[in-house]
């Protein structure tokens, strides 16, 4: 009998041990795309028109070389995503450039590896992009498929004038943190950057959730679900603004190396931007919806449209 209560002590031990090892998903796979496509009453792209990516993220079992530096985070995860991005001047109706429009055709296609981080009341996710600026990312044939195939709208005259091909490499880092977190309202901010050839940037902004959310550390609201619990249920309206404090831009200014494009006082250096939309996270799957509106890079008074789409599944 003696023994019969050891050994079931033993297997009880053991299923709380593994239930609680399997209170949380161990990988991510993540489909986005962002396109003014989405937007109906839209007829044009201008400055960021599209974006395909796909990430792989997997949590962390034991300290990487990042997390070794910030001892206090509760969980982690390691990232690494696919993204192809196009930029384009306005167009007329057959497809050439519009003559008063100086911005450049840009394509940049580029792999990145992510480290993110859970705090008490924040995150931080810490990157590094590789990839290559113009035409040998193929940004130019997605797109006038895209056109000829998707949409049936014109193809793109003028991507053979593309800025010329350069490796790029670029660090990132986007922290944010708790501000006001209730049952049904939640408010935090976020400032993400950039350094490399690519963009040299900061963008300071504040975010509202509204409905049922975790806090941001775990949410799908910055991609850190991967970080919350196996049954948690997200589903909430978000809106945010911020201001991007840009002090170079590839995509309009060319090689940073080299002779630019446009000089630093051609440029806009203060984008204004904001969004809304909307989140559902239930059983390891996750939708989100965001319409975004963005002054221009060269024109303050230009704006642009456009709404990304993700998809994700963990398990």
């Amino acid at each position: 009998m003696k023994n019969i209560l050891i050994y079931t002590s033993i297997l009880l031990v053991s299923a709380v041990a593994f239930a609680q090892e399997n209170d949380t998903y161990t990988y991510e796979v993540e489909l986005g795309h962002d396109n003014d496509f989405f937007i109906i009453y839209t007829g044009t792209d201008r400055g960021y028109t599209y974006g395909i990516n796909g990430a792989f993220r997997w949590r962390n079992q034991k300290q990487t070389f990042v997390t070794k530096l910030f001892k206090t985070s509760r969980a982690s995860y390691s990232e690494i995503n696919l993204n192809i991005e196009a930029y384009t001047p306005d167009y007329l109706s057959d497809g050439s450039p519009d003559p008063s429009e100086e911005r450049p055709y840009a394509g940049w296609s580029y792999a990145n590896f992510t480290t993110a981080m859970a705090f008490e009341k924040s995150f931080l996710h810490i990157g590094l992009d590789v990839g290559v600026l113009g035409p040998s990312s193929q940004a130019d044939d997605i797109q006038n498929w895209f056109h000829r195939e998707i949409t049936g709208d014109v193809e793109l005259r003028g991507w053979e004038n593309q800025i010329p091909d350069q490796l790029g490499i670029n660090l990132r880092a986007n922290y944010g943190f708790d501000i006001k977190h209730t049952k049904l309202l939640d408010i935090y901010a976020t400032l993400n950057g950039a350094l490399g050839n690519i963009d040299i940037y900061a963008k300071p902004a504040i975010h509202f959730r509204f409905g049922q959310f975790e806090r941001i550390q775990y949410s799908v609201g910055q991609d850190n679900q991967l970080l919350g619990k196996r049954k948690q249920i997200e589903y909430y309206l978000n809106t945010g603004f911020g201001a991007k404090f840009s002090i170079y831009d590839a995509t309009v200014q060319g090689n940073i190396f080299d002779n630019s494009l446009f000089e630093q006082d051609e440029i806009n250096n203060i984008l204004f931007n904001g969004y809304f939309g909307f989140c559902v996270l239930k059983k390891g799957t996750s939708i989100e919806f965001k319409y975004h509106l963005t002054t221009g890079e060269l024109n303050s008074g230009d704006s642009h449209r456009y709404a990304t789409l993700s998809f994700a599944q963990r398990f």
